[in-house]
């Protein structure tokens, strides 16, 4: 029941899903990272029943791609790819670090911000381009969401804050070592689902939690601690990664 009610606390923060006021309390904040993969999870099934959707009413192939794409940035309320901006904008400045920090709060989008968006969404149209156009598989759209969640969740509960106030100091408060670990075999009961299914081809998504993994840790490294814009950066760059592999690599 308590685990539910953080999942309903993280719907309301990470998704465009509704909720009601009286779901967010102070008690439950802890329980809204190790509920985070859950969100994904929904995201994940939703991203593909559009995709399914699309395919049974014979969406023209260009629009069926542009709408996949705004869905999978949509159903997230943007949020990630606000801290992909910001991110980018900060990491490219070449300031010190406490400029960065300042940029990352800073609400004004600069050109760093622009390119960076603009390629990520590129890459990820000619990647959902080339999945849909050949015919290939779209159900692993649905694991694509959970990796990158679990990753930056285990981030989060263990990585030092990069500021003292705000939403990824105050998850910390109250965490225990089993909400990592229940991401932990979250992750590992989705990647051998995905195997089971795919066989080889679940390879893709350890292929995603690395390139997350590696994201985040370098970022971890160059601005002294955690941030959720870091790790709005993250989710953006590894689930672009992913759809660029299946795009390379998943069969018909």
């Amino acid at each position: 029941m308590e685990l539910i009610k953080g999942f309903v606390m993280s719907l309301g923060m990470f998704s465009v899903i509704p909720v009601t006021r009286d779901s967010f309390s102070d008690r439950h904040m802890p329980l809204v990272i190790p509920s985070l993969p859950i969100v994904g999870m929904l995201i994940g099934f939703l991203w593909y029943f559009i995709s399914e959707v699309l395919l049974v009413i014979s969406m023209p192939h260009m629009i069926k791609t542009a709408t996949l794409l705004f869905a999978s940035m949509f159903l997230t309320g943007f949020i990630h790819v606000d801290g992909f901006m910001d991110t980018a904008d900060a990491f490219f400045s070449h300031r010190d670090i406490e400029t960065k920090k300042k940029i990352l709060k800073d609400p004004n989008v600069g050109v760093f911000a622009v390119v960076a968006v603009i390629f990520v969404a590129l890459f990820q149209f000619c990647s959902i381009d080339a999945i849909t156009a050949n015919g290939k598989t779209t159900l692993l759209f649905a694991y694509v969401p959970i990796v990158s969640r679990c990753v930056v969740g285990i981030a989060t509960l263990n990585m030092k804050p990069l500021f003292e106030s705000g939403y990824n100091a105050s998850f910390r408060e109250g965490k225990k070592p089993q909400y990592t670990l229940f991401i932990s075999l979250f992750a590992a009961a989705v990647l051998a689902i995905a195997w089971m299914i795919y066989g080889i081809y679940a390879l893709l998504l350890l292929s995603e939690a690395l390139v997350g993994v590696i994201a985040i840790t370098c970022l971890y490294k160059h601005f002294k601690g955690m941030s959720g814009d870091l790790c709005g950066f993250t989710i953006v760059f590894s689930e672009t990664a992913a759809l660029i592999c299946m795009a390379l690599a998943v069969p018909r």
